[in-house]
């Protein structure tokens, strides 16, 4: 067997060598000759865009952050490796690169080269921390794969760590609580077949909500990091590709992008794929499951913890197995294991490079039902005009029953609750080329992706467990638009797209402003006068968004205000006067319930935003900050690098354009650290894909980059920078060339 380096040395030599020409705002424009050399300039491209992000992600999924870096603060790198093994990250990702086929394997080999021949070439702009990762290995793809999308993604949309918090502190019943408290970050993705488009061309949003990675002040986020990237296969006149979109880092494939043929965007679904199961055991190490006595597999792991002075000790730890996967947590005599989808699907890279190569709708159907990724709704539209919409991944079949069946912890010695099966991709719910002329997705439930609903997503032909039946208020402020007019123009659905109205505000203001108003209360008579002059927008100069927004945290947490309960997924908000219905999914939910009896918190809002701001009508903009952040080599040190207003909001608040933000060390101001990031819009003409798109928090990571801050100024102004895709456009705003 090959050593690591001399198999590194083996696979460079079979792999040809291209140019990288990055364009003014750091984006690299890589030209080969054939695929593995586009692969291999990738991997080059964004080690030199992104070293310390890759190499911390890498070092995470392999499980051996304490080796390289430490325990971290309060042990925070021990508990990761932990966790990695626990989940057995490593041993999984070496079977991957095994069993996921030579296609794969010739890929993830050339793609290592790329990241190795730039760590040989510039090791010396890598801190001596970061380059003990070194060297990049095929298998760091594939626990990247799962380390981001199988343990983090799938977990996070249905809702675990807020479910295992709970039931460490109260058991089953306490998570089973929260089983329906969840408001997930959002994405939007819209596509215009040509019978809706002003020009007769299909049109394509993409616009994925997700932390912005590393450029952001709130350290760890470095999972979410996307990078923009150019991928130009053959001659640059008349290439066989021209791909432009986004890349996670260290992984090597467009995870969202087009061609002058097709695109794809992303955005997270409903899916119930991950879940815990919940056993009791015996003294002597068995559960229970179905009538049977069975053990938990019992093993052990040891970690490696780097002390400050060099040397090392170690951790050993116990890992146990069940017959749903591996035990993450115990509390007395319960265990909790995690069973996630798509372990068993070992060639996602291939599946993700037949889409980009995809011509037309049926080819990109048949990579897309390869089925490797086990997550995501897929929006897509192609220059022959076809617009689709999928509600994509591993959905599980279940013994029936709903889907709030088994949105909780569920009970692990009952068979039945246990799946072994998966729907294949002709029995996902979708739609292709709907009469209404598009299919949009903000996170909703495939029900509701489009209008009207065509058979094959009418929640009437598929089990009731596959989706819940709800319309939260971003998606319905999206379709609203999009049923707005016969036709748009792409500039016309750019300004749809950054609309930051709240929708939440249409609602629920007029009760409010009327119940305070007849309150008897001169502060909150005060404050309705406030709301009613506001624009119901969430710009940086908006004035009365500041106050709602400060209300709706005051009464959403009020355990004396009643909740909504119609929005079954998300219940974040008071309850309704008329809550949600099926029958009426754009225009319900509306008023409040109780409008009298939150007031009191209305009151409460008004002097918190008078004693904070020293006005109830304080601007968006005195509240809400952009501060993008450096750091130093070693990445110890955060730098911040901007101060910008913020136009945007929560989710929650029903915008299309979405700003997450939470508590800066400034007492008065919340800092954005997530939300809109990348943003394509691409229209799909005759000559090929006419594109812009944005990437607000920059394209490096780098230490001192330049770019980092150079999109804020279209951020700002809700606007898109030109995609430069030819190489004579490259050429005329290019900031260097580089071999590989």
């Amino acid at each position: 067997m090959l050593s690591p380096a001399s198999s590194l040395a083996a696979g460079a030599a079979s792999v040809g060598h291209g140019q990288i020409l990055w364009d003014t705002y750091g984006i690299p424009h890589i030209f080969g000759a054939d695929r593995l050399a586009v692969v291999r300039g990738l991997g080059y491209a964004e080690m030199e865009g992104q070293a310390e992000t890759m190499l911390a992600n890498v070092a995470q999924a392999r499980g051996r952050m304490a080796e390289y870096f430490g325990a971290g603060t309060d042990g925070a790198n021990v508990a990761s490796d932990i966790q990695v093994r626990t989940e057995r990250i490593p041993e999984r990702a070496a079977l991957w690169v095994l069993l996921g086929g030579r296609e794969q394997r010739r890929i993830l080999q050339a793609f290592a080269d790329g990241v190795n021949e730039y760590a040989a070439q510039h090791g010396d702009t890598i801190a001596p921390s970061f380059r003990r990762v070194l060297p990049f290995l095929p298998s760091d793809v594939t626990s990247g794969e799962q380390n981001t999308v199988n343990f983090t993604f799938m977990p996070e949309q249905d809702n675990l760590p807020a479910l295992l918090a709970a039931w460490k502190t109260g058991g089953r019943a306490a998570a089973n609580a929260l089983a329906r408290s969840l408001t997930p970050g959002g994405s939007n993705g819209w596509a215009i077949a040509p019978s809706k488009s002003t020009s007769g061309n299909a049109i394509l949003m993409g616009n994925p909500h997700l932390p912005w990675g590393n450029n952001q002040p709130i350290p760890g986020l470095g999972l979410y990091q996307w990078m923009e990237v150019n991928l130009v296969i053959g001659d640059p006149g008349h290439p066989a590709l021209d791909a432009s979109g986004v890349v996670f880092t260290g992984l090597p494939f467009l995870g969202i992008g087009y061609s002058d043929d097709i695109g794809w965007t992303h955005t997270n679904n409903t899916i119930q794929n991950a879940n815990y199961y919940e056993f009791t055991v015996d003294q002597k190490g068995f559960y229970q499951f179905g009538g049977a006595s069975l053990p938990l597999i019992t093993s052990t792991a040891t970690i490696k913890i780097r002390n400050e002075n060099g040397s090392f000790s170690t951790k050993t730890f116990r890992v146990q197995d069940t017959i749903d996967g591996p035990v993450v947590a115990q509390s007395g005599d319960k265990v909790l294991a995690l069973r996630v989808a798509g372990l068993d699907q070992p060639s996602l890279v291939t599946q993700y490079w037949h889409m980009i190569e995809a011509h037309n709708l049926s080819q990109f159907i048949a990579a897309n039902s390869m089925l490797q990724m086990p997550f995501f709704n897929v929006v897509y539209a192609d220059r022959d005009g076809h617009v689709m919409y999928v509600f994509g991944g591993r959905q599980p079949v279940r013994a029936g029953g709903t889907f709030g069946d088994y949105d909780g912890i569920l009970d692990g010695s009952n068979p039945s609750t246990r799946w072994t099966r998966t729907f294949d991709w002709g029995s996902l719910p979708r739609a292709i080329d709907p009469p209404g002329g598009f299919v949009a997705n903000s996170n909703n439930p495939p029900w509701t992706s489009t209008f009207p609903l065509t058979p094959t997503n009418d929640p009437s032909r598929f089990p009731a467990y596959v989706a819940p039946s709800f319309m939260d208020l971003r998606p319905q402020n999206a379709a609203n638009f999009l049923l707005s007019q016969p036709k748009f123009t792409a500039d016309a659905l750019l300004a749809g797209k950054e609309n930051v109205h709240m929708e939440l505000a249409d609602r629920v203001l007029p009760d409010l402003i009327q119940a305070a108003k007849t309150s008897g209360n001169a502060t909150a008579i005060q404050a309705a006068g406030v709301l009613e002059a506001w624009d119901r927008n969430a710009d940086a100069l908006s004035r009365g968004a500041v106050l709602f927004e400060r209300w709706w945290n005051i009464v959403s947490g009020d355990p004396a205000i009643a909740k909504d309960d119609t929005i079954n997924f998300y219940s974040p908000h008071p309850k309704f006067r008329v809550g949600w219905s099926a029958a009426a999914p754009l225009t319900t939910p509306s008023g409040l319930a109780d409008a009298k009896a939150t007031i009191a918190d209305l009151v409460s809002a008004a002097e918190q935003t008078e004693a904070t701001y020293g006005s109830l009508d304080a601007a968006w903009e005195d509240a809400h900050r952009t501060v993008l952040v450096t750091h130093d080599a070693t990445f110890a040190q955060t730098i911040p690098v901007s101060d910008d207003a913020v136009s945007g909001s929560d989710g929650k608040f029903g915008p299309v354009r979405v700003v997450n933000s939470f508590q800066g060390p400034v007492a008065n101001q919340l800092w954005s650290y997530a939300g809109d990031g990348y943003v394509q819009l691409v229209e799909f003409t005759p000559q090929g894909a006419k594109a812009r798109a944005l990437l607000g928090y920059g394209n490096s990571s780098r230490p001192g980059s330049p770019h980092v801050t150079d999109q804020l100024a279209p951020f700002n102004a809700k606007a898109l920078r030109p995609v430069w895709r030819t190489r004579a456009e490259v050429e005329q705003h290019l900031e260097k060339t580089e071999a590989y």
